[in-house]
Formats: C-alpha cells, sequence, structure tokens
C-alpha cells in the first residue's frame, strides 16, 4: 500500500458502539480504510451474500459511522462495495433475507435506540455548524441512513454492481452519488418483497432526487437503470467509467477534506433544510445561517479571502 494512505482496522469485540481508543478491532463484513488525505473508505465485504445487510453487518457499519464522526481527522467518508464472489462488481443487494429466514432480527440490538442516540445527541455542540446538522436528525428504528443524512461530515457513495432495496437506501443516504457506467439501480420492495418502503425509506430518498413521477415508477417496476440513466435523471452527480470510479471518489473526497470544514456544514446544512422548507423559509433560513456564521468572532471577513485571493493572482 502507498505511503500516502493510512489503514485501520478495528475490531467489533461487542456490540455497543462506544467502545475504548485502545480496543483493537476486527470487521468481518466490511472493510475500513483512513487515508492522510482526510477521508475514510468503507467498503461492504460479504461477497457471498452481494454485500445484504446482515445483523452483523449493520453492527460494524454503525461502529464505523461513529468512528467517522469522533475523529476530527476524517472530513468525508466513501461508502462502496467489494466485488461479489465471481468477480464481477458490487455495491449492496439490501437486506439480508437469509437472516430473516432464519428468525435473526437485522435492527434491534441493544441501545440501537435509546441511550446510544442520547449519547450521540452530545457529539457536537450545538452552537456549531456540525451541531446544527447533527440535531436534526430524526430518531429512527435504523438511524444509520438519518445519521448520515445529517452527519456533520460529507458522504459519497460510490456506486457499481447492484444498488437495490437497502443498497439504494443507502446510496440515497449519502451527500453525493458517483457512478460507474456499470452500475445498475432499482428498487425491489414492490416487485419482489411484495411490501412498500424499506427502513431507509427509498421512497423519500428518491422522489427528493428525481421527483415524483419517476420515484414511482422505479418504486413500483423495479426495473435496473445504469449509471448513464442514473446520471440523466439526476439521481447520480456524476457516471464514470468502472477503472475510474473509486480515483474520482477519492479525489473529489480530497477536494473537500481541504476546504474550510465550517463552511462545508454550513452548505450542507443549508441545502439539507432547504428539502424541508418552502421557498420563503429556505431564504429566510440561509440568511440566518450567514449572520450567524459572520457572527463568529474567529471569522475574518469576506475581505480577508478576497485580499489572499488577489494577492495570489498578483
Amino acid at each position: 500500500m502507498g505511503s500516502n494512505r493510512l489503514t485501520t482496522q478495528r475490531a467489533a469485540t461487542h456490540t455497543h458502539p462506544f467502545i475504548s481508543s485502545e480496543a483493537r478491532m476486527e470487521f468481518e463484513t466490511l472493510k475500513y480504510e483512513k487515508n492522510e488525505a482526510g477521508y475514510a473508505v468503507v467498503t461492504f465485504n460479504r461477497p457471498e451474500r452481494l454485500n445484504a445487510f446482515s445483523r452483523k453487518l449493520n453492527e460494524e457499519m454503525d461502529l464505523a459511522i461513529h468512528d467517522v464522526l469522533t475523529d476530527d481527522a476524517v472530513k468525508v467518508m466513501i461508502i462502496t462495495g467489494g466485488p461479489r464472489a465471481d468477480g464481477r462488481p458490487c455495491f449492496s443487494a439490501g437486506g439480508d433475507l437469509k437472516d430473516d429466514t432464519q428468525g435473526i432480527p437485522r435492527w434491534d440490538y441493544p441501545d440501537h435506540v435509546g441511550p446510544l442516540q442520547r449519547k450521540e445527541d452530545k457529539l457536537f455542540k450545538a452552537n456549531t455548524a456540525a451541531g446544527r446538522l447533527w440535531y436534526k436528525r430524526p430518531r429512527l428504528i435504523s438511524p444509520k441512513y438519518t445519521n448520515l443524512l445529517w452527519s456533520p461530515k460529507i458522504v459519497i457513495a460510490a456506486v457499481d454492481g447492484i444498488a437495490t432495496a437497502g443498497g439504494l437506501e443507502m446510496a440515497l443516504a449519502c451527500d453525493i452519488i458517483i457512478a460507474s457506467e456499470t452500475a445498475q439501480f432499482t428498487d425491489s420492495h414492490v416487485k419482489n418483497l411484495k411490501i412498500a418502503i424499506g427502513k431507509g425509506s427509498v421512497t423519500t430518498g428518491l422522489a427528493r432526487r428525481v421527483g415524483y413521477n419517476k420515484a414511482l415508477e422505479l418504486c413500483l417496476l423495479g426495473e435496473f437503470i445504469d449509471g448513464k440513466e442514473a446520471y440523466r435523471i439526476g439521481l447520480a452527480n456524476r457516471v464514470t467509467a468502472p477503472e475510474k470510479l473509486m480515483e474520482e471518489a477519492r479525489a473529489m473526497a480530497t477536494k473537500i477534506a481541504g476546504m474550510r470544514q465550517e463552511a462545508v456544514q454550513v452548505t450542507k446544512l443549508a441545502c439539507r433544510t432547504a428539502e424541508d422548507s418552502n421557498l420563503n423559509d429556505s431564504w429566510a433560513n440561509a440568511d440566518e445561517l450567514l449572520e450567524w456564521m459572520t457572527s463568529d468572532p474567529n471569522y475574518q471577513g469576506l475581505q480577508s479571502v478576497t485580499s489572499e485571493w488577489a494577492s495570489k493572482k498578483k
């Protein structure tokens, strides 16, 4: 591995997501890498099950998210999937139905709701941009989706291969989706499972991304669309060749990690809040956030930034 990359493996030696920094951890269902450029990469790693979300993967995913949230050196998180057993690319096929048939609950392990969430409420100070984002998250049975939505860290989904049901919901919970040309997006809740909506509320994420009509079509028919079509309809932010997918994701993560993080957080807060507001409320909220940000005694003002920029142009 190159010298510019720092790799950290953390192990779930028990199921409680609050672990001591001294604990050595080994993930069974995902790979976890930290890069000194300021980002982390989480890679689903269940090739024999198409990276489906088992109870163990859900637990370990929460551990990885918590570690990213509590590490100030990590500014951006990339979520992707490892190849399936036959070598073909795969993001995630969603919930592991094998667990369901065996009566293994995928969501209700200890502290998933309750004490854990009360502790997580205190991760970021309420009077900061990070805190204002974090405190907006709802308390749901499966918090990992909304924890990503309202995380002060930017989350990028790098999708190749199948992304269906919970896999699609995971991608939709990310701030930015970069798709490979060979990505295969669909929702199978209605078509295959005979139910509507999963724990990550695929209908909510899709309707906000692509509009009501297209979201309804994708949810009802369960037909696959590739990365190019996902980009065309606004589901994906960018589309790239398969061999360039992680290069593109890492480059974007590095760029965002190098920015002033309070400005990044306020921008995410304003954009997320706009989704929940009407036009006038969104404008008023943006104005309030700007006033709040510039009232910070450590804020040097736009003049200092423009002066620095001007000096570089000379």
